[in-house]
Parts: structure tokens; sequence; C-alpha cells
């Protein structure tokens, strides 16, 4: 049984001292070749961070996120979330905390984005994050069964381009940096016999094989309004959808 979990959506600009070393102390727990000077200068270009506590109230995970208007000309304008440091202990693996504060920052979000596309973009060190992306969007690239959609694809490398300028390579759509940035390290994000059935776990590994030396691959995922039918009864429901709907008490949680 999962152990309950209380997650808060904060603005960056919120956190203390104490909280960002604490973070940070759990944060190389599991990532090589990061420091704290590295970790702290994403914090700082993200606007928001998911936040999960245990009922002692310790920072049992994060994950950073910014959110902001992007206009290439009066043509091609949309919102994008782009995610950043995420670690969830390793004791907690399992909670859907983390999913439901994404939730209920997405469908915010699409709300304030109005007639503008909502995209997300998302940096797969390993392939839980690819997973969790592809379990939870029908509309999320590069993925195996079909091909990147040509629009989707010009936003990717017109995104990724202007964010890691020659790190990023267009062609095989990896983000390489000369001296890694951060790698999960390898009791974390090597797969097992089971995993590796998996076909969209066959494909990041093959996408991106040097995964485990800090390689990401850049992905992208258009958030429509569908895909939120779809996280109500996975993350908010231990019953069928309309069956005692309120009187879920998996999780206790804040909102902000």
């Amino acid at each position: 049984m999962n152990k309950p979990v209380v997650y808060k959506i904060l603005k960056i600009s919120e956190l203390q001292n104490s909280q960002q070393e604490e973070m940070y102390s759990l944060f190389e727990r599991y990532y090589n070749d990061v420091n704290f000077e590295m970790f702290k200068q994403d914090l700082q270009e993200k606007t928001h961070i998911f936040m999960l506590y245990n009922l002692e109230d310790e920072i049992i995970g994060f994950s950073t996120i910014f959110r902001k208007s992007i206009s290439k000309d009066n043509k091609n304008q949309y919102t994008a979330l782009f995610s950043g440091d995420t670690v969830i202990r390793e004791d907690y693996w399992g909670t859907k905390a983390l999913q439901k504060a994404f939730f209920f920052f997405i469908v915010q979000s699409k709300v304030l984005s109005g007639k503008k596309p909502l995209y997300w973009f998302l940096q797969s060190k390993g392939f839980k994050t690819y997973l969790m992306m592809r379990r939870n969007f029908e509309f999320s690239y590069p993925q195996h069964a079909k091909q990147t959609p040509k629009n989707i694809q010009i936003i990717l490398q017109d995104f990724y381009s202007d964010k890691y300028k020659d790190a990023f390579k267009p062609k095989s759509g990896l983000i390489q940096f000369n001296d890694s940035k951060g790698a999960a390290k390898a009791e974390v994000c090597s797969p097992n016999r089971h995993d590796l059935l998996n076909e969209d776990i066959q494909f990041f590994i093959k996408r991106n094989p040097n995964f485990h030396l800090g390689d990401e691959l850049a992905c992208v995922t258009e958030i429509c309004y569908s895909d939120f039918a779809k996280h109500i009864p996975k993350y908010f429901l231990k019953v069928p959808l309309l069956s005692k709907f309120f009187k879920n008490k998996e999780f206790s949680s804040k909102y902000n």
C-alpha cells in the first residue's frame, strides 16, 4: 500500500534556502555529476515546483517546471511547459501524488492558454520519465507507434535549438552536453528483464542508448482536453468512474 503523501504547488520565489538544501540532499542521492550551483540554476529558470511531503513533513520528492507564452510569429503562438529536475525518494516510488499535482497544473495552464496550443517539453534522461509521458498523453512524441507530425517536429526542434544551441542534435533528437549535466545512477535507471518487454521502453533505449551517461531525449506533448478524461479515473479514483466518486480518501492534499 502506498504511504500517504501531501503535495503542494509553489512558486519558485516562495522557496526558502533550507528547503532548497533539503531538496538537493535528496536529489544528489539519485543523480551523478551534479552540484548545488547547477541545481540552483535549474530552479532559477523555472516558475513553479511540485513539492511532495510525507506525514512527518519531510520532503520526499519534487519536480520543477516553467510556464511561459512563446511567440515565434503571429501564426505560431503557444504556451510552453518545460520540466526540470525531478526526484522521488525510493521508499515512495509508486505514489501518484506527483501526477495529481501535475494534473491540476496542466488544467490551469490549458485554461490560461485560451485558444493557443499548450505544449509540454520534457527531457527524458531515463525510461521511467519517458514512460510516464507516453502512458498519460496520447499526442506525445517521439514514439514508436507513429511518426512525429511535421508541425510538431518543427516546434520541438525550434524549442530545443533555442534553449540548448549546439548541444541539441536535431538529427538524433538528443541533447548531448560536452560535460554531463546529471545522469541518473545505474541502480535507479537500469531497466530489468520485464521492462525490456515494453515497446515504449525498447523505443526509448533505441533512440537514446547512452542515457546512463547523461544523454537526454528531447520530447514534446501537445496537451488536449481529451487527455484529462483519462487522468481522473487513473489518479483520483480507486473504483470505476461514477462509483463512490466523492468517497476516495487515498491521499491528503494541499493545492495553492
